[in-house]
């Protein structure tokens, strides 16, 4: 009797977006610099842990990787410079909404996607997008490199691949459709990331809230199906940064009161980063000049400046804030903070929405936890009957399954 001929492998496309950083760069006679276009795919063949063979334009990721994953799958893979590869200091939220923009016009076409970026802002570029990429229904996964692919012993190799196996492997997971980062064996929910170390390859951490997926002898999938994003029918939403004034406050013992008002004179929003579980200072004027300009309509969201932890009003020091018209960011970072606070004010001109929709947990940004109990955190889940209209944007189902 004749054998039955196994099932051919699913195959599932992703698109690699290397964006710059140090995961591309070349060594050059004053240190290291952006490779010459073309450079950096050309070097994914010389990595056997990443690169099998060619087909036609696709990378084909070797087979004794795709054993691991959930079903039987082939990841095949292109791989998309930037002209100018752009050091991450230089990144802006026009970029943020160019990232986007290729992301959503390519959606239909890729399972997953890559985005390969400098680790000294990826956190604030994996927050913005998981702002702007709301309803994608695709995993896009944020990563870079402490060390260049082209250097020996380096972490891209391992991050990278990571990255092409969520984005490819596990891309119809639900709780993995969703923007991410992966760096050091570990998987986060991409607004919830911060760089917390320039030294180790283990640079980005995500305090609040555990890995979605960690990459050890096994790999072990924590996330749950997502409760907390809201999906819409509406377009992306540009974060045209130029129209709105966001700052950041960071106090610190002895601040000036001049320098306290001149932050706060913007019209658009300002992060205000406190000590401890949300404390400031009582003293009068400070009260008074955040009173000032929350009643001209500037938002004022509070968030801590401890790595971990939460904003919660149980000092008297703490509790002027909210008096003042300050808004609780409870557990959120910083990079997420801001990035949303520019979403927020993009979304909606009408005061009262801005400050429903900055605290609410808009896509898993942040635990919020009720007035009455500060003690326990309970997570407030965001709904089309919570939310005003003007947030929400798309609601577009975007199959898994490009032609």
């Amino acid at each position: 009797m004749a054998e039955t001929p196994s099932p051919a492998p699913q195959i599932q496309k992703v698109l690699v977006l290397y964006t710059g950083g140090t995961v591309g760069m070349v060594p050059g006679s004053a240190g290291y610099v952006p490779g010459q276009k073309g450079d950096f795919s050309k070097e994914f063949r010389r990595h056997p842990e990443i690169f099998e063979k060619e087909e036609k334009s696709w990378f084909i990721l070797p087979k004794k990787v795709t054993n691991e994953c959930p079903g039987k799958v082939q990841v095949r893979y292109q791989v998309e410079e930037e002209e100018k590869p752009i050091d991450s200091s230089k990144i802006t939220p026009e970029l943020w909404d160019k990232f986007a923009s290729k992301i959503q016009e390519n959606a239909s076409k890729y399972h997953g996607f890559v985005l390969l970026h400098g680790t000294d802002t990826l956190a604030y570029t994996s927050s913005a997008l998981s702002f702007l990429l709301q309803g994608l229904k695709k995993p896009v996964v944020v990563t870079g490199a402490q060390r260049s692919l082209f250097e020996p012993r380096s972490d891209a190799v391992d991050n990278i691949l990571g990255a092409l196996m969520i984005a490819g492997c596990y891309c119809q997971d639900p709780a993995l459709q969703l923007v991410s980062v992966l760096f050091n064996h570990k998987l986060f929910r991409g607004n919830r990331v911060t760089k917390y170390d320039c030294d180790s390859f283990d640079a980005f951490s995500s305090p609040n809230a555990e890995p979605l997926v960690e990459m050890g002898v096994t790999i072990k999938v924590n996330a749950k199906p997502p409760l907390d994003c809201v999906e819409s029918s509406q377009p992306l939403t540009p974060l045209k940064v130029k129209s709105f004034d966001v700052r950041v406050l960071h106090l610190f013992p002895g601040i000036q009161k001049s320098y306290v008002k001149s932050v706060l004179a913007g019209d658009g929003g300002v992060i205000l980063e406190t000590y401890g579980s949300g404390n400031a200072p009582d003293d009068d004027w400070f009260i008074d000049a955040l009173k000032a300009a929350t009643d001209r309509g500037v938002l004022i969201l509070n968030c801590t400046q401890v790595y971990k932890g939460s904003v919660r009003p149980i000092y008297e020091t703490g509790t002027g804030l909210e008096k003042a018209g300050v808004l609780s960011g409870f557990d959120i970072t910083s990079e997420a903070a801001l990035t949303k606070m520019l979403w927020c004010l993009q979304v909606t001109k009408i005061p009262e929405e801005r400050k429903k929709i900055m605290q609410k947990s808009i896509c898993g940004e942040m635990t919020v936890s009720e007035k009455k109990d500060p003690t326990a955190d309970r997570r407030v889940v965001a709904s089309p009957e919570d939310l005003p209209a003007a947030c929400l944007l798309w609601e577009k189902m975007l199959s898994c399954d490009p032609e």
